[in-house]
């Protein structure tokens, strides 16, 4: 292998395809230049390896040959989790390959500003700009955690905002596949993230979980919506220590009108515990309470670019927090037809069949879609709504998209399952299911510590039980318990 390759150049076409234009970025280990499809003519972005930075030239050839191996390795597995991920706010990658023996990958190419440059031009923002952009992150977020991946390295110098005004998260090179332990393309040693935005556990090197790009993402919002970060080093005390050891303080301080909802989640995200902080599911709806809506008036002074004209004028691009918006007073189509309720039965009787079989397929999917719509149609006391959730929730699971069976499991126990007053032992026995279900679920995402806590209030419910529903839940309970024992056996699955 050629350990220092020739100099790439403006004007050379990758694999017939990519025509090089201009460098438009450098980081520690890769080089973006802007390019060309020669065949559509569209703006590509080209992001290469760099083999030659000063830091691996120190390297003795043994150490330079390991290293350049791991570097290669993260190229492909950034292009693997890219491939599999579809969100306005994710780049597109459109192709991978070799050029002079450099690794590169080509991707959908962001013409705009960092959030870095944004927030140097504009030190405050209006309440509805900064809930813009800070959703936007959190919808492209959610969208990577349901894989399930962890980003590690969100910071404003990683959020482009396009000239539409689309938040778009970069730069997935250290992101990692959850509940995959420790990878090798990770040098021991070496604390990843970027300081002032790493997570206590990330600072301390232990392994990264969903919750850890939550407190990223709490770091950034907090500068979105105060104009500062939530901890500005010093002489006395280092920024590491602040992210280990002092507590930010409330939002609302520096500008009073931060709400309580906002104030709550914020520091919430920025708890030293990763079990404290919310999943992004919580994050993604109480941001989108602050959102503009279809027909508000644009920012004042004007911004360019401006992150509210997704939610202002969703027709110009789509919509980056993937929901339907609300219609603008006045306008927009008539409501749908309400649900009909003997087609949905047929639904969910096709979706034990598939389940059954052990192939979830089309109807468990169509529930998935539905289960919000019945719950708002139906109310949440008809039986036939929690039907519908607990089959749209088991067949994701048995697919393995565990972020999206997490987020029915969580409604099922938040608010269909009775969970005070005078509760039948059904229900008591079908909420320590979900809530079991759920933790199996979390467990993709590395979270051992809330499974250990469901294993232990199910054994505590399974006691007060008549027995056949004990059996019932006890059969769920041991399954949970034996992924947990794996789990906390084998590094290798987080």
């Amino acid at each position: 292998m050629e350990l220092w390759p020739e100099r790439i150049e403006a004007g050379e076409v990758l694999g017939d395809r990519y025509e090089l234009v201009r460098v438009i970025g450098r980081g520690g280990m890769a080089e973006v230049w802007r390019g060309r499809d020669v065949v559509s003519g569209h703006a590509v972005a080209v992001k290469f390896l760099r083999p030659d930075t000063e830091d691996l030239q120190t390297l003795d050839t043994r150490e330079l040959l390991s290293e350049l191996d791991n570097l290669r390795g993260r190229f492909r597995r950034e292009a693997d989790l890219l491939g599999g991920l579809d969100h306005p706010g994710i780049p597109e990658l459109y192709g991978q390959g070799l050029h002079h023996n450099v690794p590169y990958l080509a991707m959908r190419h962001v013409d705009g500003v960092t959030l870095h440059a944004f927030l140097a031009d504009h030190s405050t923002l209006p309440m509805t700009v900064a809930a813009a952009v800070a959703a936007q992150v959190a919808s492209a977020l959610a969208c990577a955690h349901v894989h399930p991946l962890v980003h590690r390295d969100l910071k404003p110098q990683n959020i482009m905002l396009s000239r539409q005004g689309i938040a778009v998260l970069i730069d997935f090179g250290i992101a990692k596949p959850l509940g995959t332990g420790v990878t090798r393309y990770t040098r021991r040693g070496s604390t990843l993230g970027s300081r002032g935005y790493q997570a206590p556990e990330q600072i301390l090197e232990k392994e990264p979980t969903a919750r850890t790009d939550i407190y990223a993402l709490g770091c950034v919002a907090y500068e979105l919506f105060t104009g500062r970060a939530p901890f500005l080093g010093d002489g006395a005390r280092g920024l590491t220590d602040q992210h280990l050891h002092v507590e930010p303080a409330p939002p609302s301080w520096f500008v009073p009108a931060v709400p309580a909802v906002l104030d709550d989640l914020l520091l919430r995200m920025l708890a030293k515990d990763q079990q404290d902080r919310p999943y992004v599911e919580e994050v993604v709806d109480v941001l989108d309470t602050l959102v503009p809506r279809p027909g508000d008036p644009e920012p004042r002074p004007r911004l360019s670019p401006d992150p509210t004209r997704p939610f202002r004028v969703p027709g110009d691009a789509p919509l980056p927090t993937g929901r339907t918006p609300p219609a603008a007073p006045g306008a927009g189509p008539d409501l749908e037809e309400w649900l009909d309720a003997r087609t949905v039965q047929g639904l969910c009787a096709e979706a034990e069949d598939e389940l059954d079989t052990g192939e979830p397929g089309k109807a468990v999917r169509r529930l998935a879609t539905l289960a919000e719509r019945a719950r708002r149609e139906w109310g949440v006391r008809r039986p036939l709504v929690r039907r519908v959730w607990w089959l749209a929730a088991d067949g994701l699971r048995w697919s393995g998209d565990c972020g999206a069976a997490a987020a029915l499991y969580e409604g099922l126990v938040g608010e269909l399952i009775p969970g005070q007053g005078d509760v039948a032992p059904g229900d008591v026995a079908d909420r320590a299911v979900a809530r079991l279900r759920l933790a199996e679920c979390r467990l993709a995402f590395g979270e051992i510590g809330a499974a250990l806590t469901a294993l232990e209030e199910s054994a505590t419910t399974v006691r007060a039980l008549p027995p056949d529903l004990a059996a019932t839940v006890d059969a769920v309970r041991r399954e949970v318990q034996i992924d947990v024992a794996e789990r906390c056996a084998d590094p290798e699955q987080g």
